[in-house]
């Protein structure tokens, strides 16, 4: 994971804790390291889920002009906003802070605005990280699965083996999924939520135990085809 900044994909049927997790690692963000950063949540469906989660409602004025001014983490979600007036202000004006798009694979499908391709380019530099949330790896825009570097894996509707050409790390995703999908085989119906998360660029699996805390694993040592376990074994 690049200290300055990321982008995030975070992919699974409803239900599966995506909102959860993004939500958890946002705040990990917010409360520990050397930069502490905002959370925005872009809603753009008013999903009721976010009620419960302490979110101040924000506009987009405030966004440009009263974040910047803020000393420590705010938590903020912005509803009834176009979107790319809302990447526009994102790309400008706002740096340190973690961002989530609800249910993007809607807004970031097939070709892609100048204003959604130009924060794709900007999380290093600003300093944020991007989460995007979506329901399959499918509805996303190649521009998006070029750029993005960081997973969070929950059951999709994806075949494992058959994902997008544009993937990062298709065979890496791949094998990921389908461990979730053998996991959640072993819980209730309620309680399907098996993830991973995989840092392309650091070639890092995160598991999460029960107690929501991670172990990482290298690649090298994780993947059965590796090459050291291919190769050197």
């Amino acid at each position: 994971m690049n200290a300055k900044g990321n982008i995030w994909l975070a992919v699974g049927k409803r239900n599966v804790g995506k909102t959860y997790t993004a939500l958890q690692l946002a705040t990990e963000f917010s409360i520990r390291g050397s930069v502490r950063k905002h959370i925005l949540v872009y809603d753009h469906t008013n999903n009721s889920s976010y009620n419960t989660h302490n979110l101040i409602p924000l506009t987009l004025e405030q966004i440009i002009y009263l974040l910047p001014l803020q000393q420590e983490p705010i938590r903020g979600i912005v509803r009834g906003v176009e979107i790319d007036e809302f990447c526009e202000a994102v790309t400008h004006h706002v740096s340190k802070s973690s961002i989530l798009f609800d249910d993007c694979g809607v807004l970031f499908r097939g070709n892609l605005t100048i204003a959604r391709e130009k924060l794709l380019k900007t999380p290093k530099n600003n300093g944020n990280e991007l989460i995007f949330q979506a329901h399959s790896i499918r509805e996303i825009a190649p521009a998006l699965l070029e750029q993005a570097n960081m997973y969070i894996l929950k059951q999709t509707v994806d075949d494992p083996e058959n994902l997008p050409p544009k993937l990062i790390a298709r065979r890496e995703i791949g094998h990921l999924l389908t461990e979730v999908i053998r996991e959640n085989y072993t819980l209730e119906s309620n309680q399907k939520w098996a993830t991973r998360i995989y840092d392309t660029e650091d070639d890092e699996i995160w598991i999460p135990d029960s107690n929501g805390d991670f172990t990482i694993h290298r690649g090298e040592d994780y993947f059965p085809f590796s090459y050291k376990n291919k190769y050197l074994q």
